[in-house]
């Protein structure tokens, strides 16, 4: 359990596949969860879990875009999050490959009203590459957003093996729930999750019941904490100390732990403590302010710029540890210390028990303090009020009422092009808000008018940049400038197929940058350092790639094809899955595919079929 200053590195380590040379293993299926989502972070998902080094060597993630290509096409599919609709962030840039997201992202809706979608978790699966090891399962669970803020933020990460044993233990029973709850939560959004997404919430959740975790040091004993508002299991128990770190707090919230705890020690954010009474805080026996602390969009906030694509710094870490007899209990996950978290919001918390003092209050407390993060705070120190806090508030629920079925769009053929059109539900429209929106993969937007029909229609495009992802500019007629940018993803009669296929064709029309794709999908460590630090020729900056293969297969590939077939047939599998999609883009053009690499194919192929 860490609680540092988050980091895509961070990131990357705790969601990469386990092991060494002696047992190395590959993802299998992931499923995750977070409020505020940002897609271009969600990119960095798919190239963690694969054996490509995508790190470059400043640490930021490798710029080349048939790395990413590469990752998608190998776990895009294998892959759900699921996110609070409407509480999407616009990218600072449209990718293409965003195609491949699709159908990995699924807006949600909480079942109780006005509740937010709020848990930040990842449950991944692992098979290993020999037979004889058991599945491995993670669980990581954050107290952050899937997006690029820099923040405080503690997180959790879990190991454990799905055992074979017939009778499922009901220690897992929370998070089995919550996993197999998550596609009837999207199905509340107005949009039913592809067979495959389904298929994998059930699987899961039903392997979850056999999974035996390993704890962390100084820990006995676990328990998971599923919130949807309806039937909460978890309030903070009877303990002679509570030290609660939550960037969000409430009186109410407070109120309710403090008929239980003798002591309660707060960290919080300043605004938050400054907003509750005077007369709460001097309950408390210790109260502290993060030092940094600033709006992080967490949900609580009641006025998160969900729009703005600035890295932002602040506490985000949300622990509840305690001292009960000599044992020391430790809460970690999305809640806040908040009604909201409580009553009302989906959440997940993981609690952790056991003698170990390493986790203790004393010593975060020692370490955030003397890290100069803390001050003690003083009640009656003054703060601006936000006048526009409310304003924000009824933008976000607008956002998520057009996100959750009161937009919808609809794609037709116009010549050789394709137009978008969006239709807005009567029930939708908010009075004293104005919406624009577009395409995500144009600039421009445009009003849209709910009282016709279609109520936006926007320029033809090319048959790539045919997208569910819009952006929406929700703006609060007469009352304050300031915009909220959201994207959502909405439901598209007539959605085209073929679109990544033909975005894939696109990216390596020129044989020689295909050829040395194809490398890419077979070679593993080194190998793969070596071609994408090609970076000129592969990503097509070179003029004299084309000149140099205008036809013809001019990189060597039947000796790394026939090594994989000896050592690692299923890497294979996706080179022919990358042909297959190439014939069906190419249709009946076959001069897509470079001389002599179809013969080539259907031989190494019909040898792995004899292999298999």
């Amino acid at each position: 359990m860490t609680l540092a200053p988050a980091d895509r590195r961070l990131l990357s380590d705790i969601l990469a596949p386990p092991g060494d040379q002696d047992c190395a293993y590959r993802l299998d299926e992931a499923i995750g969860t977070t409020y505020t989502l940002d897609l271009l972070a969600l990119l960095h998902v798919p190239l963690a879990a694969t054996t490509l080094p995508w790190m470059g060597h400043d640490g930021e993630p490798l710029e080349n875009p048939f790395a990413l290509l590469a990752a998608l096409r190998e776990n895009a599919r294998r892959i759900s999050l699921y996110c609070h609709a409407g509480a999407t962030r616009v990218p600072a840039r449209h990718l293409q490959l965003l195609t491949y997201l699709e159908d990995s992202v699924h807006p949600v809706t909480p079942p109780k009203l006005g509740a937010v979608f709020h848990p930040k978790i990842w449950l991944l699966r692992f098979s290993p590459e020999y037979a004889g090891e058991a599945v491995l399962y993670r669980l990581v669970v954050l107290t952050r957003n899937l997006t690029f803020d820099s923040s405080w933020d503690a997180a959790l990460t879990l190991e454990g093996r799905l055992l074979e044993r017939k009778r499922p233990s009901q220690d897992n029973a929370a998070l089995s729930k919550f996993i197999a709850h998550l596609p009837e939560w999207a199905r509340a959004a107005g949009a039913d999750p592809p067979i495959a997404a389904r298929e994998r919430a059930k699987r899961m959740s039903r392997e979850a019941l056999r999974v035996q975790w390993t704890l962390p040091d100084g820990f006995d004993t676990i328990k998971f904490h599923a919130l949807d508002g309806h039937a909460p299991d978890w309030v903070v128990g009877d303990a002679r100390r509570l030290l609660v770190v939550s960037p969000f707090a409430s009186a109410e919230a407070l109120e309710r732990i403090g008929r239980d705890v003798d002591e309660i020690l707060l960290i919080s954010r300043f605004d938050t403590l400054a907003g509750l009474a005077t007369g709460v805080t001097d309950r408390l026996a210790e109260v502290y302010a993060f030092e940094d602390a600033m709006t992080t969009g967490d949900g609580d906030s009641g006025g998160a710029d969900l729009g703005s694509a600035h890295s932002l710094t602040g506490l985000h870490a949300k622990l509840f540890i305690g001292r009960r007899a000599r044992r020391t209990v430790v809460w970690v996950g999305s809640a806040n210390a908040t009604e909201a978290a409580f009553e009302r919001n989906v959440e997940f918390v993981v609690e952790l028990e056991g003698p170990s003092g390493k986790l203790g209050i004393d010593a975060v407390r020692a370490g955030l303090d003397d890290a100069g993060l803390l001050r003690p705070f003083q009640p009656g120190e003054p703060i601006e009020p936000d006048p526009m806090a409310e304003v924000a508030r009824k933008l976000e629920r607008a956002a998520h009422k057009l996100a959750t079925g009161g937009l919808s769009a609809r794609v037709e053929p116009e010549a050789e092009l394709w137009r978008m059109s969006l239709d807005c539900a009567p029930e939708a429209a908010i009075t004293g808000v104005s919406v624009e929106a577009r395409p995500l993969s144009q600039q421009l937007f445009q009003r849209v008018k709910p009282e016709l029909r279609p109520a936006c229609v926007f320029p033809a495009s090319e048959f790539v940049a045919v997208t569910p992802f819009f952006a929406l500019r929700l703006t609060a007629t007469g009352v304050d400038p300031r915009p909220l940018e959201v994207v959502v993803k909405l439901p598209v009669a007539g959605l085209p197929a073929g679109r990544a296929e033909e975005i894939t064709a696109q990216m390596l029309s020129d044989p020689t940058l295909l050829s040395r794709f194809i490398l890419i999908l077979l070679a593993r460590g080194g190998d793969v350092d070596r071609f994408l630090d090609q970076r000129d020729d592969l990503a097509g900056n070179s003029r004299g790639v084309a000149a140099r293969s205008a036809s013809g297969l001019d990189v060597p590939l039947l000796e790394p094809m026939l090594r994989a077939l000896r050592r690692e047939p299923e890497r294979l599998d996706e080179v022919g899955r990358l042909i297959d999609d190439l014939r069906r883009a190419a249709g009946d053009d076959q001069e897509l595919l470079p001389v002599g690499l179809e013969e080539l194919w259907e031989t190494i192929r019909a040898a792995r079929a004899a292999r298999a």
